[in-house]
C-alpha cells in the first residue's frame, strides 16, 4: 500500500466542465512543481484537481502502453511486437514479478486521491461568488463522482487481483475508504464478498448524487453544475453498469463462493435496461460506438449505447498503430483465426453447422456482418485498395516486421477516414468508451439464462429475446438457430456473442478466467495463409501456456514484500 504524501502533482486533465484551466494550475504552482496541502484545499480549482486524478489514471485509449492490453494474452489475437510484455506472459512466463496486467498501483494511487478528496470536500467552497444552491450542487456532484470513481477502481482490483488463497479463502483486495499513512496502510486483504459490498455501497452513494445521464437542464443554476458540460464524467448509468459487471463477475464459477446469485446479477442488469429503453429498436450506432464520426456532445449523448467515454482527441494514433503496412500502419494487433471462426454465417448458424461456409475456397463469403465491421480479411476493401495477404504482398505474413502474423488486421475501433499517406495525412476523432449498453445486455443474457433459463422473464426481459435483439441489430434477422437452443446451447452462444461484441475491448482475458475455462485459456492462436492458387490454408501462430492456478491473477510480488499480504494460491 502506498503512503499518503501531502504534496500533490495535480493532473491537467481534459475533462469537460472542470472548474479550472491549465493556466489556473500554473498560476498556483510551487517552485518544486507540487502543491502544498493548505493551498490545495483553499482553492476550488486545485481541490477538484485531486479528484480528477481518479480520471487521469484511467486508460484513455485502447491497447496502448501497458494499459488495456489484457486480451493480447488470449487466443483472440497476437501482436507483431515480439518484445511486448504480453508475449512472455501468454507463452508460459507469467510470474507475480511480471506486472504487465497489474492494476494494483494505479488503483491505489487513484484511491489515495479520492479518499483525500472525500475527507476535505465539505470544507471547500467550489463556487465562491455563487448562491448556496450552486455551492451545494457542486459538492453533491463531486461527491457522487468520487464515490463512483472509487467503485470503478475497486472493480479493477476485484477483477485483476482477487482469488483464492492457499487455504481456500476467497479474497478480494485491502479496502481503503479513508486516508491512511505508514503502518496504518499495511491492511490485510478483505473477503471477496466484503469488497463487492463496498463497491455496491459506493455505487449506491454515487447514485444518490448523480443523474442517469448528463443533459441540458431548464434551471440555469442546475444546468451550470449538473448539465451537459459534464458529458465526459461518470454518470448514473455508468455506475449501474459497474454494479452489473461486478455482479456477473461475482456470480461466475471462479467466484461463486462470494454468495452473489445469478438472479441478483440479472436483476441489476435489467434495472439498467429499463432505464435505457429496453431492447426494442436497439441503436444501430452501437455497432460502431467507437467512431460516431463527429465531435458533437449532443449527438454523442443521443446514442444510448454509450454511457461514459473519455474526452475526444483529434489524431490518427490508432490508425498508425493498427493499419496494415500498405496503409503506412504498424499492424500491431493481429486478430486470430480463432476469433474469426466465432463469426457464424449470415443466417446466424455457427460455421460447424453451416451450409453456406467454405473454408478453403471462400471463407469470408456469407458471414455474420460483424466480421466485416471488426476485422480486415483477405480481399476486403480498405481505405485504399484491398487487403492482399498473398505471397509478395506488403501485408502478407512475414513480409514486413509490421505485417500481421495471423493474416488478419484490426478494423474495429478505427476511423477509416484517417489517412497516413505521407503527402495527404488526415486525422479523426477518437475516444475510449468506459461503459456501454451492449455489455449490460450480455450481462443480463448470461445471468438470466443461468438463473431461470432462456425464456423465463426477469425485469420484463428474457435471455433469448435479448440475444435475438443483439443479433438483429447486427443484421442477423433469422432467429431459427437461436430459438432452437436449450439452456446449455444458449449459454455457449451467449459466450460466443460476448466474444464477438466485446472483442478488442479488454474483456476476453477475464471472462475465460471467471468461467474457469482452461481450454480457452490454453487455446493455440491460429492464422491464415493464401496459397498461390487462391485457396486458403490454416496455421498455428503462437501457443498459450497457463497453469490451472492462473485463473486468478497475482498480487504483485513487490506488494507482498512490503508486509505480510496474502498471495493468491500458486503464485510466489
Amino acid at each position: 500500500m502506498k503512503k499518503v504524501l501531502y504534496k500533490y502533482v495535480l493532473p491537467l486533465l481534459a475533462v469537460s466542465a472542470v472548474l479550472m484551466s491549465c493556466n489556473d494550475f500554473l498560476d498556483e504552482q510551487d517552485q518544486d512543481g507540487k502543491y502544498d496541502e493548505k493551498i490545495v484545499w483553499e482553492s476550488p480549482k486545485l481541490a477538484e484537481g485531486v479528484l480528477l486524478k481518479g480520471y487521469q489514471l484511467m486508460a484513455s485509449e485502447y491497447a496502448t502502453n501497458n494499459q488495456d492490453k489484457d486480451d493480447f494474452a488470449t487466443s483472440d489475437m497476437v501482436t507483431n511486437v515480439l518484445t511486448d510484455g504480453s508475449v512472455d506472459l501468454s507463452t508460459g512466463q507469467w510470474t507475480s514479478r511480471n506486472t504487465f496486467l497489474s492494476y494494483y498501483d494505479r488503483a491505489y494511487q487513484a484511491m489515495v486521491h479520492i479518499n483525500d478528496f472525500l475527507a476535505h470536500v465539505d470544507g471547500v467552497d467550489f463556487a465562491p461568488q455563487s448562491s448556496q444552491k450552486v455551492k451545494d450542487l457542486y459538492i453533491k456532484k463531486l461527491k457522487g463522482e468520487a464515490f463512483a470513481l472509487r467503485a470503478w477502481w475497486g472493480l479493477q482490483l476485484l477483477r485483476a487481483h482477487s482469488g483464492k488463497s492457499a487455504d481456500g479463502q476467497l479474497l478480494g483486495y485491502p479496502i481503503v475508504t479513508q486516508v491512511v499513512k505508514g503502518e496504518e496502510a499495511q491492511l490485510p486483504r478483505d473477503a471477496y464478498a466484503k469488497c463487492v459490498e463496498q463497491i455496491f455501497s459506493d455505487c449506491d452513494r454515487a447514485l444518490e448524487c448523480l443523474p442517469l445521464k448528463w443533459e441540458k437542464l431548464d434551471d440555469v443554476e442546475e444546468n451550470r453544475v449538473m448539465g451537459l458540460d459534464n458529458v465526459n464524467r461518470i454518470n448514473g448509468l455508468a455506475v449501474k453498469a459497474i454494479k452489473s459487471r461486478v455482479a456477473v463477475l461475482a456470480a461466475s464459477d471462479a467466484f461463486k463462493d462470494s454468495g452473489m446469485t445469478w438472479r441478483e446479477a440479472a436483476e441489476l442488469a435489467a434495472d439498467v435496461m429499463n432505464d435505457n429503453g429496453g431492447i426494442s429498436n436497439l441503436d444501430e450506432r452501437g455497432l460502431h460506438f467507437y467512431n460516431l464520426g463527429i465531435n458533437d456532445r449532443d449527438y454523442m449523448n443521443s446514442c444510448n449505447e454509450i454511457f461514459w467515454y473519455s474526452s475526444i482527441a483529434n489524431n490518427n494514433t490508432r490508425e498508425s498503430r493498427m493499419y496494415a503496412p500498405s496503409l503506412y500502419g504498424e499492424g500491431v494487433i493481429n486478430p486470430s483465426q480463432n476469433l474469426v471462426d466465432c463469426f457464424g454465417d449470415s443466417k446466424g448458424y455457427p460455421l460447424s453447422g453451416s451450409m453456406l461456409y467454405n473454408a478453403i475456397q471462400s471463407p469470408f463469403a456469407n458471414r455474420d456482418p460483424r466480421l466485416k465491421l471488426y476485422i480486415y480479411c483477405d480481399g476486403e476493401a480498405m481505405r485504399k485498395g484491398k487487403l492482399d495477404i498473398g505471397a509478395g504482398s506488403k501485408d502478407a505474413p512475414g513480409t514486413e516486421v509490421t505485417s500481421s502474423r495471423t493474416g488478419y488486421y484490426l478494423r474495429k475501433l478505427l476511423d477509416e477516414t484517417s489517412d497516413l499517406t505521407p503527402a495527404t495525412v488526415t486525422k479523426g476523432y477518437h475516444y475510449r468508451v468506459h461503459a456501454r449498453y451492449t455489455e449490460v445486455l450480455l450481462n443480463f443474457a448470461e445471468a438470466a439464462n443461468e438463473a431461470v433459463g432462456p425464456d423465463a422473464a426477469i425485469g420484463g426481459f428474457t435471455a433469448r429475446n435479448v440475444v435475438n435483439a443483439i443479433r438483429k441489430r447486427a443484421g442477423i434477422t433469422d432467429q431459427t438457430y437461436v430459438n432452437s437452443l436449450d439452456k446449455e446451447g444458449l449459454k455457449l452462444l451467449i459466450r460466443n456473442e460476448r466474444r464477438i461484441e466485446l472483442c478488442f475491448e479488454n474483456f476476453r482475458f477475464w471472462d475465460i478466467r471467471r468461467w474457469m475455462d482452461m481450454d480457452a485459456m490454453n487455446e493455440t492462436v491460429r492464422g491464415i495463409r493464401k496459397n498461390a492458387d487462391g485457396t486458403y490454408a490454416y496455421v498455428d501462430v503462437e501457443e498459450r501456456k497457463f497453469e490451472d492456478y492462473m485463473i486468478y491473477a497475482p498480487i504483485p510480488y513487490s506488494e507482498t514484500l512490503k508486509y505480510d499480504l496474502v498471495q493468491n494460491m500458486g503464485w510466489e
